[in-house]
């Protein structure tokens, strides 16, 4: 009954993560000729975007270069996009093929510490329907495709929730062998000391006529 628990959060908490949006934004200060990354879990066939906007282009033109380079892979460590950023947003929306953590790296050749916008988001939310909404689907059509799209990242997210618990438990289950087998040998171990004491003692006393 734990497991099927389990499972009943593990959708709720997924539910709620799904309608949130989905959307992560965090600041990273990325110091001078330096490298800083940053990874995120994807489910596999799931609709992903990065975006990044280098901070401090007050005055400078957008399309400046901000010696700021960024890399995305993923988990099979194949590039998905490179681009040296400028002081205007950069947006990378893919669909992922292999689910796990992608990571991207931020690359500074800037002499100066540079800080970099960032924002991850997953899910439904990605897609952008602009003016279609009204000129080639209406509410109910929109809504319907959202509540399809979002069926699918809840399917996605339980698969990949589902693949890292297995992972987890043989883990564990490699572990409890692995400390079975140590068991063993230590208990091999003590007992041939504890042999090799006895016949130690037995000719210790006999060259000492003791026995």
């Amino acid at each position: 009954m734990l497991y099927k628990y389990s499972r009943v959060w593990l959708l709720s908490s997924v539910l709620i993560k799904i309608c949130s949006g989905e959307a992560d934004r965090l600041l990273m200060d990325i110091p001078a000729s330096s490298k800083r990354c940053i990874g995120e879990q994807f489910p596999d066939d799931s609709l992903g975007k990065w975006t990044f906007k280098v901070q401090g282009g007050e005055g400078k033109a957008e399309n400046k270069e901000s010696k700021v380079r960024v890399t995305i892979k993923d988990p099979n460590k194949k590039l998905l996009y490179s681009e040296a950023l400028t002081y205007e947003s950069a947006i990378f929306p893919f669909t992922t093929k292999t689910p796990g953590l992608h990571k991207a790296c931020l690359q500074n050749h800037h002499r100066k510490s540079q800080r970099v916008e960032l924002t991850v988001t997953q899910g439904f939310s990605v897609k952008e329907y602009g003016n279609l909404v009204d000129e080639n689907m209406g509410p109910i059509v929109k809504q319907l495709d959202d509540s399809k799209s979002m069926l699918r990242e809840i399917a996605n997210e339980m698969d990949l929730s589902f693949m890292r618990e297995q992972e987890e438990r043989k883990a564990a289950a490699e572990t409890e062998q692995r400390i079975v087998k140590m068991g063993y040998v230590s208990m091999l171990v003590l007992i041939g000391l504890a042999l090799w004491q006895v016949f130690y003692l037995r000719s210790f006393f006999r060259a000492k006529k003791l026995l």
